[in-house]
């Protein structure tokens, strides 16, 4: 196994499974863990995480080319196959988080109008601010880059 397929595969693991660093096995009581399923349904959560991850791996893919693409098309298929698995790890982290009063007021936003126009929209909102948080770290990493160069009396590259 190469040394850019080990890390590839830890920064997978670090961004798609955040709740891993949790306490998974916490024990949430049935009502609550009911309404953080049904929050993370209303709210798309799933649907969400995966395109998130989905955008993760074409970075992969072209940051990674010795990692052979069955992979990462097997990876995919497997990761929208096992929704229900990332469900029940999310399910305690909102329960830790919020009380049931609050996943219930929660839903009640996320299934009215407004809620669920903005569950349509988010998948969107967040890749435009990703490819905007993006073009932010590309202006201050050269902005940094040209800084040091010119403390160190050499000229940036053209």
């Amino acid at each position: 196994m190469t040394r850019p397929f080990v890390t590839a595969m830890c920064g997978l693991v670090l961004i798609a499974l955040p709740a891993r660093g949790q306490d998974s096995t916490k024990h949430v009581d049935a009502a609550t863990a009911a309404s953080a399923r049904r929050l993370l349904a209303a709210t798309g959560a799933t649907k969400l995480m995966l395109g998130n991850l989905e955008t993760m791996i074409a970075s992969q893919r072209q940051g990674n080319p010795q990692i052979p693409p069955a992979f990462w098309d097997a990876f995919l298929a497997h990761a929208r196959r096992d929704t229900t698995r990332l469900v029940e790890l999310l399910v305690p982290i909102y329960a830790s988080h919020l009380t049931q009063s609050e996943l219930e007021e929660l839903l009640k936003f996320y299934n009215s109008p407004i809620g669920q126009r903005l569950t349509a929209v988010q998948p969107e909102i967040f890749k435009e601010s990703m490819a905007a948080g993006e073009r932010w770290g590309e202006v201050i990493a050269r902005a940094v880059s040209d800084s040091l160069q010119q403390a160190q009396g050499s000229r940036p590259p053209e």
